[in-house]
């Protein structure tokens, strides 16, 4: 085995909710974490006294002190091989990569440390890596990147990309409670848009469960992270249709049972992702569908994605590079197919 044992205990959400923004929702699963767990330890660029580049951890260095919440230098390596450092010395921790592309700098030690330490020799990194990521808000090629696919193919990894801030609240906390690696994606362009009623307090989310978000009979959509919302957004105008909508909230453990059962169903399936087209997470689960519902398709599987390009900077650039505008078009192929 390659990931250390985990029973999951379920923490009921309560009914007593706010209306919050994700970023918000974030914040308040790390602060929930912090109490619940003395010794706990976040650590990252300018993430104590400014409270991080996004000002999710803001007021934590008064509430918990400089031990818990450590300003890092500028050094992703260093800080992850230190977070795996403390998982030895039975100190769970928290690193914000402050933009989820700079963790090219810290590759070796996730792919080649982290992943494979409880394999190799019992030892388990319990570690959390947040991940803010993602375009639609001109940062560039460089602050830009979704780069889930990097990790996803990496035995001993997880891997969880919310939607929606009670999904990230939830899965955060569990992310946290898991004794294995955890890379926790965050799009930034969600951070500040996206409101939801949210459970206040503690509660956890199973990491590895899909949620529909609509269900229907004429076409199963396969999306995650930012593109949820533009799904949701293109099938409100195609109202004489109804579609199973799966939001996977997490990409590994994959909920491929699913996928499946869905597609069986209404034998049509197209998967969105933002990332880049060619050797990403679309095309894995276009497999896993020509794999198991071959005999029930009625209909190629689409992928849409993001151009196999860098992100440009420029808004008009940006929005070509993004899959959006292919999806209502490919959408409606598949569905007159």
């Amino acid at each position: 085995m390659f990931f250390k044992k985990f029973d999951f205990i379920d923490f009921p959400a309560s009914s007593k909710t706010k209306h919050i923004r994700l970023v918000d929702a974030i914040s308040e699963g790390l602060d929930e974490a912090m109490k619940k767990n003395n010794s706990l330890v976040i650590m990252g660029q300018d993430i104590a006294e400014y409270g991080g580049v996004f000002k999710i951890t803001e007021g934590f260095v008064e509430k918990y002190g400089k031990d818990r919440v450590r300003n890092t230098p500028i050094c992703e390596s260093s800080i992850i091989e230190i977070a795996m450092g403390l998982s030895i010395c039975d100190t769970k921790s928290i690193v914000e990569l402050q933009f989820g592309d700079f963790i090219s700098s810290g590759f070796n030690p996730v792919v080649n440390y982290l992943a494979k330490s409880y394999y190799r020799w019992g030892q388990n990194a319990d570690v959390v890596l947040r991940m803010p990521c993602g375009a639609g808000v001109g940062a560039g090629p460089f602050h830009s990147q979704t780069n889930e696919a990097w990790f996803t193919k990496t035995p001993g990894l997880k891997v969880v990309y919310p939607a929606f801030p009670a999904d990230a609240k939830g899965l955060l906390i569990s992310s946290i409670e898991d004794p294995n690696p955890v890379l926790f994606f965050e799009h930034k362009a969600l951070y500040r848009s996206v409101r939801q009623d949210v459970p206040e307090g503690y509660y956890n989310l199973p990491i590895g469960k899909a949620c529909y978000l609509t269900k229907g009979n004429d076409l199963t959509i396969i999306t995650y992270g930012a593109p949820v919302h533009k799904a949701l957004e293109t099938i409100k105008n195609r109202d004489a249709y109804s579609f199973d909508l799966i939001d996977l909230r997490s990409l590994c453990p994959l909920d491929k049972d699913s996928i499946i059962n869905s597609v069986k169903k209404t034998g049509k399936a197209i998967i969105l992702q933002e990332d880049s087209m060619f050797g990403g997470l679309a095309s894995e689960i276009s497999s896993i569908i020509m794999e198991n519902c071959f005999e029930y398709l009625d209909a190629p599987v689409i992928r849409v994605a993001s151009l196999d390009t860098p992100i440009p900077f420029e808004k008009s650039l940006e929005d070509q590079y993004l899959p959006y505008d292919r999806f209502e078009v490919e959408l409606d192929k598949l569905l007159n197919y």
